[in-house]
């Protein structure tokens, strides 16, 4: 079932069963965006139909695997071509080629994908190298909170990192700034949520997190939900329940998936009340099932992230925190969408009531504003007490790197300082509105809601709520024109099948998502005329 989430004057949003929402973005223009989806998509439908069948031909190796000349590196060569590029004017054309035949893209075909080449960032917008503006409509990847111009206070910091210390091997030596960002995160987190563990990015922290919780428990199981991401890695994508997930399998074992409170064709009940009790019944379930003493820990997004912006129904988390604690399983929480204001709470467990305290928090993105590379794990005292004296057996290279360190505790600074959790609690009820007209006007916007500055617009192909795009399936025409009309429009954002992200930077103002939500009304015709009635 599909709730408005806290969205103030909501249309009323009806079932979800229909509306699946595979990553596509509004850089990819028509047959683009569909070959994107094809590519990605086919393939793992491919990959999990090929399972257990027969083994695959090993692959004809290239010509030339062995060199016959050596290869040598000329530096005064390559210097000579790196002065003659820098000085050159590169062409859009120019700049495209070259990506294409020296880099692959994340998730999609390369072949197949068109990005916008960012030429400069200014506040909410970004402008591309042939002069165009685009507002961001998703914060890049969900993760510049504080927009495309970076605070001075924060570029200072980096600097003076990087012309004092910039890096620390991070077994045997540190910085003072690590120190100093303890002390600020510990006053950010409730409870005794005291430590913390600096990894590169998210799906870094959810692999943390899940090693640390083998390690402490000694228990081999892990539990997650279906309508969940966490993370690229082999780990974290066997945790993710999304199709994402199928192009990774077989992945790591023992991963028991359970549904959410709102699966797409499931009803565990028609009030908030009916849904949370029927869904943590179904939850003790399948922990008898499984047997509580072998389950490690539960993850799950405190806000459903790109599988629908789902913030939960009142009591699901403070139920699923008890469930938990009767079994002695660590409850983590994955706050790398969520986490630093983008709910307009500082995480989006703290939308509970009474509020919960994880035993694990992970996160990332807006953590710094992704200026640089920077993600977290934090964890309570007795699990800290535990790796006290017992080795905590995860360690990287860039762990605790000095320049992301104090990127963050200047970019925390400027976001307290600033009040972008205010802001996007502020906003929130701006960005309903126009959903609540964008709906009133358009019979094919089928439901949208928004907590804090997190948003998602689900899409119908007629009143019944048939959706464009079924779950995981053909891409649709309609949507990838729109995806087109949008781009053409100046608007960036990322779809889920039928459904369009709403998470702009957390500094935007009223004015600048009146000016997003008019793109869209105008972008919208090709949904209009798919729209069967």
């Amino acid at each position: 079932m599909f709730r408005v989430g806290a969205a103030v004057g909501a249309k009323v949003a009806s079932s979800s069963a229909t509306l699946p929402l595979a990553l596509s973005s509004a850089s990819f223009s028509g047959t683009a965006a569909a070959a994107f989806v094809i590519s990605s998509m086919t393939l793992g439908r491919n990959v999990v139909n090929q399972i257990g069948l027969k083994t695959p031909q090993a692959p004809v190796p290239p010509a030339k695997s062995v060199l016959t000349e050596p290869h040598t590196v000329d530096a005064e060569a390559i210097l000579a071509k790196t002065a003659a590029m820098d000085a050159a004017e590169w062409s859009v054309d120019e700049i495209a080629k070259t990506l294409r035949e020296s880099h692959l893209v994340t998730w999609g075909a390369t072949g197949a994908v068109d990005p916008i080449q960012i030429a400069q960032g200014d506040g909410v917008y970004f402008t591309d190298t042939a002069g165009k503006r685009y507002l961001d409509w998703n914060s890049g990847a969900m993760c510049s909170n504080l927009g495309h111009t970076v605070p001075e206070e924060v570029i200072e910091a980096v600097v003076e990192q990087m012309r004092a210390a910039p890096y620390a091997y991070p077994c045997h030596t540190t910085v003072p700034i690590k120190a100093k960002l303890g002390r600020l995160m510990q006053e950010l987190m409730p409870g005794d949520l005291n430590h913390f563990f600096y990894t590169c990015g998210g799906a870094e922290s959810n692999e943390a997190a899940l090693r640390m919780a083998k390690l402490f428990t000694g228990r081999s199981k892990v539990m997650a939900r279906y309508r969940s991401y966490h993370g690229g890695s082999a780990a974290t994508m066997a945790l993710t329940g999304d199709p994402r997930r199928w192009t990774a399998e077989p992945a790591m074992g023992n991963v028991i998936r359970v549904f959410d409170p709102d699966p797409y064709h499931v009803s565990f009940g028609k009030t908030e009340e009916e849904i949370v009790a029927n869904n943590l019944t179904h939850l003790r379930e399948v922990i008898q099932y499984e047997g509580g003493h072998n389950i490690m820990a539960f993850f799950l997004e405190s806000v459903t992230g790109t599988n629908g912006v789902l913030k939960p129904p009142a009591g699901y988390l403070e139920g699923v925190r008890a469930i938990c604690d009767e079994h002695g399983i660590l409850m983590v929480c994955d706050e790398v969408m969520a986490g630093f204001w983008r709910t307009g709470e500082p995480f989006g467990f703290m939308h509970s009531d009474p509020m919960i305290v994880p035993d694990i928090v992970t996160m990332a993105k807006g953590i710094n504003g992704a200026f640089v590379p920077l993600g977290a794990v934090a964890v309570r005292d007795h699990i800290a007490e535990h790796f006290m004296d017992h080795p905590i057996s995860i360690g990287t290279t860039y762990n605790s790197h000095p320049v992301g360190l104090a990127s963050a505790y200047a970019a925390l600074k400027h976001s307290l300082a600033t009040g972008i959790g205010a802001n996007a609690k502020a906003m929130e009820p701006v960005m309903q509105k126009h959903m609540n007209e964008l709906a009133d006007k358009h019979p094919a916007v089928r439901a949208a809601r928004s907590v804090g500055l997190f948003g998602m617009v689900d899409l119908q192909k007629n009143s019944a709520g048939e959706p464009f795009v079924t779950y995981n399936g053909p891409p649709s025409p309609a949507i990838a024109a729109f995806n087109k009309e949008l781009r053409e429009n100046g608007l960036f954002t990322l779809f889920r099948w039928s459904s369009f992200m709403c998470n702009p930077p957390l500094i935007i103002n009223e004015e600048q998502i009146a000016e997003a939500f008019d793109i869209i009304d105008r972008s919208f015709a090709p949904i209009d005329d798919a729209f069967e009635g």
